[in-house]
């Protein structure tokens, strides 16, 4: 047998692109010829991306001058009309800016510096934006070009995590994109697919320093008057919170009655057992319902958008496309039921979705709209599903006011655990407070089941009383808060309630929970001796009416079962005995009940820096920078 021979190791084969950035990185000269080649080439994203994450902090800023020479070479192309050259430009832009961003040069200057050069900076970044501006707003640029020129807007906008010490920022605010944007919105073909990616992008720009100085796209977005720009903004945000909902009640699984029984033996009476299997569960993108809220708050014309019907997108799982006719509002009524049903894993998207609704609620024309009885919508609201109620069958087309007050009732109900989150209920009260102060004043009579509510308001009450806060400022700004609304029906009652009946069945039920409030009382008793002494002293005078309701009636009960030799009575024989004693009821007017203090967002910073602080890290990581051979292909027949 032959001896074997040790076979030669054979050469490891290099595309011409690794070459490139090879010498590129390492510092070599490059002439014109293999620059040209650069962006001819389809950019390597993996290769690119492994260069320059081995480069130390130090190389980098060796290699300042030849980053320098990069970053105006790119601008230059885009500016050719080469739809491949620039495709490449886009790609290799979006990589070797998130890299030198990765590295710790210090501060955002620094960077600026070793990636552009500070002196040329303001000049590259301008014509960096116009060629963006003409690419966004040009009919004849293919929409994937259009798509990766967003993509390089995200992966600047979201380089830090607080967005307000990005350096890079501060020139698309000398630069205002605000025009470019709205086109991509407004437009009916790319919509569809650009639609989301520009809300998020104007959601991280408004967002930008907004309470330091003048942040001239909240300007633009205060001024605008569009009804184009409007309604296209609304039709974004009504196909992604319908397509979410849709997603959402595919993945629901209703439990077995095994898993019931197993949940009820293992956990108390006021819990509920996990209702949804979610075996791929749609994530909500948080930057779409901010973007929502901002123009929400800061465009007084947009409400007049959310309350139009409109034709949503319905994307089904074999990617096709089904029209559905909707409502904004009732979608996000939906929506923030799913949001509230998870609030433990996303408290601070529940608390914008709170302040949306109570911006709603303060809207004149909003409140108008959910009590037209003329304008109704069947609205699917997603409910735990609790061992102690029937299932709940989904309400017939009805005025969405309906469906807000179960959404805040299921809310409050659903979310009563151990981690009592006083400042989210807070907000849920600040909502239902403001509904009924319209309903007073425009004198509504709402044909709904109170009940519901008044139930959940007074278990919200007694969990409190079981379970330990430590937060005793909040905690009985939470009782005041619950006692003012029943202070609402109380006094004002009278005003909105349907009918007599009800009134009825509101002295009922506090009669029937009087021991709730008088526990309540000797917890204020209790604490107002304490730091706290001007807020119990409120709250104790909250109680008086309630307290007097029940110290009025409960003797006359009591002596009508003694008459009667009637042990308990029932409902209807104790709203016979509160009908025929309201004459002798005396109660204490109270003021400032139907009067409340408007939002204000200034309050709210460090909620809105949590909530840009995840988008600009979620969007960081999953920003899409590849592009498919398809692509390429394309833009080489347009060019």
């Amino acid at each position: 047998m032959m001896p074997s021979q040790e076979s030669e190791p054979k050469p490891t084969l290099r595309s011409k692109l690794s070459i490139i950035y090879e010498k590129l990185f390492q510092g070599e000269k490059v002439d014109d010829d293999i620059w040209e080649e650069l962006f001819l080439l389809k950019v390597n994203i993996h290769v690119l991306d492994t260069a320059l994450s081995q480069l130390t902090t130090t190389d980098l800023i060796n290699l300042k001058k030849t980053l320098n020479e990069l970053f105006r070479r790119c601008v230059d192309v885009l500016g050719q009309e080469n739809y491949i050259k620039s495709l490449n430009v886009l790609l290799t832009l979006s990589v070797v800016i998130k890299n030198v961003w990765r590295k710790d040069l210090g501060d955002g200057f620094r960077a600026v510096d070793v990636l552009i050069g500070f002196n040329d900076a303001e000049e590259r970044m301008k014509m960096l934006l116009l060629n963006i501006h003409y690419t966004l707003t040009s009919t004849t640029v293919p929409l994937e070009l259009k798509n990766s020129s967003l993509s390089l807007l995200i992966v600047i906008l979201s380089l830090s995590d607080n967005i307000s010490q990005n350096t890079m920022v501060e020139y698309l605010m000398l630069q205002p994109m605000w025009g470019s944007l709205t086109k991509v919105a407004v437009s009916p073909s790319l919509r569809p697919s650009l639609g989301n990616i520009t809300a998020t992008a104007i959601a991280l720009l408004l967002s930008y320093r907004k309470h330091e100085y003048s942040n001239p796209y909240v300007g633009s977005l205060s001024s605008c008057d569009d009804d184009l720009v409007m309604n296209a903004f609304s039709e974004i945000f009504l196909n992604s919170m319908t397509n979410y909902n849709n997603k959402k009640q595919s993945t629901q699984k209703v439990p077995s009655y095994t898993e019931y029984m197993t949940s009820w033996l293992t956990w108390s009476s006021y819990s509920h057992s996990d209702d949804v299997v979610a075996d791929a569960s749609p994530k909500i993108d948080v930057s779409i319902v901010l973007c929502f809220y901002e123009l929400l708050y800061h465009n007084k014309n947009f409400t007049s958008f959310i309350t139009q019907t409109m034709t949503s997108i319905n994307k089904t799982e074999n990617d096709t496309h089904s029209e559905l006719h909707s409502n904004l509002l009732s979608a996000f009524i939906t929506f923030s039921s799913h949001v509230f049903a998870s609030c433990k894993d996303n408290t601070s998207l529940a608390h914008l979705v709170l302040n949306i609704l109570i911006c709603l609620s303060e809207d004149s024309y909003v409140e108008a709209f959910i009590h037209d009885e003329n304008q109704v919508f069947s609205v699917h609201i997603f409910r735990a599903k609790f061992r102690h109620r029937k299932e709940i069958k989904e309400e017939a087309a009805m005025p969405l006011a309906y469906s807000l007050l179960e959404l805040l009732s299921e809310f409050i109900l659903s979310n009563l655990t151990k981690s009592f989150n006083v400042e989210l209920y807070s907000k849920c009260y600040r909502v239902i407070h403001r509904i009924l102060c319209y309903q007073k004043k425009a004198r509504i009579r709402l044909s709904y089941e109170w009940k519901h509510l008044w139930n959940a308001l007074i278990s919200a009450i007694k969990w409190c009383s079981n379970v330990a806060v430590e937060d005793t400022d909040h905690l009985i700004e939470h009782h005041i808060e619950v006692c003012r609304i029943f202070n609402m029906f109380v006094m004002y009652g009278d005003t909105f309630l349907s009918n007599h009946s009800s009134y009825d069945v509101l002295y009922y039920e506090i009669l029937r929970q009087h021991t709730v409030f008088e526990t309540l009382n000797q917890t204020a008793l209790n604490y107002v001796n304490t730091n706290e002494k001007g807020r119990c002293k409120v709250l104790l005078g909250c109680l008086h009416n309630i307290r007097t309701i029940g110290n009025h009636f409960a003797p006359k009960i009591e002596a009508w079962s003694m008459t009667t030799k009637t042990s308990t009575p029932t409902p209807e024989q104790v709203m016979d005995i509160v009908r025929s004693n309201y004459d002798t009821l005396t109660l204490k007017l109270q003021d400032g009940l139907a009067h409340y203090e408007k939002y204000n967002e200034v309050k709210e910073q460090q909620l809105f820096t949590t909530l840009v602080r995840g988008i600009c890290s979620e969007k960081r990581d999953v920003i899409k920078l590849s592009v498919d051979s398809a692509v390429y292909q394309k833009c080489a027949s347009i060019a």
